[in-house]
């Protein structure tokens, strides 16, 4: 097996969300409730989707201030139904985080300004040792023998007892409704936890994942951990950064598979 993991530049990382909503949109038909919510307006009006709606997303090219893409064929609003099929998850998150201060030079009484941001892009970090994997009591999660990224065996097999999410330090385990405990076991809507696969159908493929082939300012990296450490040098990374959290849990250190280049501070002194 040849661990994969995530490298983070946290110089280049402008908050700009791009690796979450390329996340979400490759990922879309994997969300939690992807099973239940059927474009059944879509599938019995293709014609009308694809000459009005812009196809089988919605709104085409151009077409963002056509009010009658918001209306279906007998003038009502389907924003409510076209809302259904957004992944509801956050498979990554980006985390913005404010540090310094603003003061006010009584002098020329002007406030000389001493603030700026970090920014930190999270997902699943596949770690060496998951503790989702020990706290399941399903056995459901395993980590993939050919990258090594964290995965979900059977969505049909989780009960949706939470133990995984409550279990991660990072919040990978995802479900699409927050009061998944509230369903009952045999209700149908009950939601089943999701998470970040790494891209294993993209990796597969030579591909990267998703996030990292969306960063534009090429913040964000994955590979074989030996690769990532050759490429940007042992010296100039962490494992460690500020804002990110522990690793250790109750149930041992996970190992987190991702590396950073802490942001360079640039308020003057």
């Amino acid at each position: 097996m040849s661990q994969w993991g995530f490298y983070f530049n946290q110089d280049r990382c402008l908050g700009c969300l791009t690796c979450k909503m390329a996340c979400k949109n490759w990922n879309e038909k994997r969300r939690g409730d992807a099973s239940i919510n059927i474009r059944s307006y879509l599938q019995d009006n293709q014609e009308y989707a694809s000459e009005q709606n812009g196809g089988e997303y919605g709104v085409g090219l151009g077409q963002e201030e056509n009010q009658n893409i918001y209306l279906d064929s007998e003038g009502r609003s389907n924003y409510e139904e076209f809302n259904k099929f957004y992944m509801k998850e956050d498979w990554r998150r980006v985390e913005t985080y404010e540090y310094g201060t603003c003061s006010l030079d009584k002098s020329t009484n002007t406030f000389v300004q001493g603030v700026d941001r970090r920014y930190l892009t999270i997902s699943c970090n596949h770690c060496s040792d998951p503790v989702c994997v020990k706290v399941c009591p399903m056995g459901n999660i395993r980590k993939d023998p050919v990258t090594g990224a964290v995965l979900v065996v059977s969505y049909e097999s989780c009960i949706s007892c939470g133990k995984c999410k409550e279990a991660c330090p990072w919040d990978a385990p995802q479900f699409y409704d927050n009061n998944f405990a509230a369903y009952k076991q045999d209700d149908p809507k009950r939601p089943k936890m999701t998470k970040c696969t790494l891209c294993v159908d993209r990796i597969s493929v030579g591909l990267k994942p998703a996030c990292v082939a969306a960063c534009w300012n090429r913040a964000l990296d994955a590979g074989p951990v030996e690769e990532l450490i050759a490429k940007y040098g042992e010296g100039n990374i962490t494992t460690t950064l500020p804002e990110f959290k522990s690793s250790q849990t109750p149930l041992g250190d996970t190992q987190p598979n991702i590396f950073f280049k802490k942001k360079t501070d640039r308020i003057r002194k």
